[in-house]
């Protein structure tokens, strides 16, 4: 079992899961990741029954590791921190950009989504300085964000994902079906596709890869003219959607949960200040 304080959990609760992850920090200062798991949201007292479970499996209690807690959905996260199951870990929690280490180039920084910031702060220590790099985050909304090389947070892109999409032709036609793409999505659509279910398919995931490689192409260009760098642009994919998009991104790197490892960086550097 590792030291106490090489340990640092981390809760990240999305729109449609709620993310856990133990997180090592080796002593050169690198961070891997022990353990990430998912569950989907539903109830509050689910939510509290699911983060009890994973605080005893783990043995939180025992190892007394600082805990860092965020999210994009925020009557969750608060409902969570508000009754937090696990009394000897209390957890820090992320509420607002300016909590977070990060120059940001954006007109509203006060409403950009604490999980895009996070990200941004993952991809900084993972790709190392003087690095441009473009996150990909495809969850119940797609987001494709750029990190200049000089460490700045950009913008990006939102979209719908692909489990929303798949909800919105269900909820807003007579007759397709709800499509499991978490499931069906594992190799590249048949085109044409000769059923109801091979069109939908189709439709859903090339018309989110053609929107991301679009967004990336458009992105790199931009990149170019405004900052430039000697190094090749990163391209970082995360999310429940992200493993169907990296394998037809080309040179893309799949991270599971770039959030948490960003919120596990995060509650790092506070330790250290």
């Amino acid at each position: 079992m590792h030291s106490a304080d090489s340990i640092i959990a981390a809760v990240d609760i999305g729109n449609t899961r709620a993310k856990f992850g133990l997180f090592r920090r080796a002593q050169s200062g690198q961070l891997t990741a022990d353990n990430i798991e998912a569950v989907q949201l539903g109830s509050v007292a689910a939510l509290l029954a699911a983060t009890h479970a994973w605080g005893d499996q783990h043995q939180l209690l025992q190892k007394q590791c600082p805990v860092m807690l965020a999210g994009s959905n925020p009557d969750l996260r608060e409902a969570l921190c508000d009754n937090w199951p696990i009394p000897s870990a209390v957890p820090q929690v992320v509420r607002s950009y300016n909590q977070i280490a990060l120059p940001l180039d954006v007109t509203h920084p006060e409403s950009t989504g604490i999980d895009r910031l996070l990200n941004a702060v993952a991809a900084r220590q993972l790709c190392g300085p003087d690095t441009t790099v473009i996150m990909v985050d495809s969850g119940t909304a797609t987001t494709v964000d750029l990190l200049s090389s000089d460490g700045v947070f950009r913008g990006g892109s939102i979209l719908p994902g692909l489990r929303l999409s798949a909800r919105a032709m269900h909820d807003y036609t007579a007759r397709l079906p709800l499509l499991d793409v978490d499931e069906t999505l594992v190799t590249l659509p048949v085109v044409p596709g000769r059923n109801t279910r091979e069109a939908m398919l189709s439709g859903l995931f090339l018309g989110q890869l053609g929107a991301v490689r679009e967004i990336i192409t458009r992105l790199e260009s931009i990149i170019q003219q405004r900052w430039p760098s000697s190094h090749p642009t990163t391209i970082l994919v995360s999310g429940g959607g992200g493993r169907q998009l990296a394998d037809h991104l080309p040179d893309a790197r799949y991270i599971d949960s770039l959030a948490l490892h960003g919120l596990a960086l995060h509650g790092l550097a506070l330790l250290h200040r």
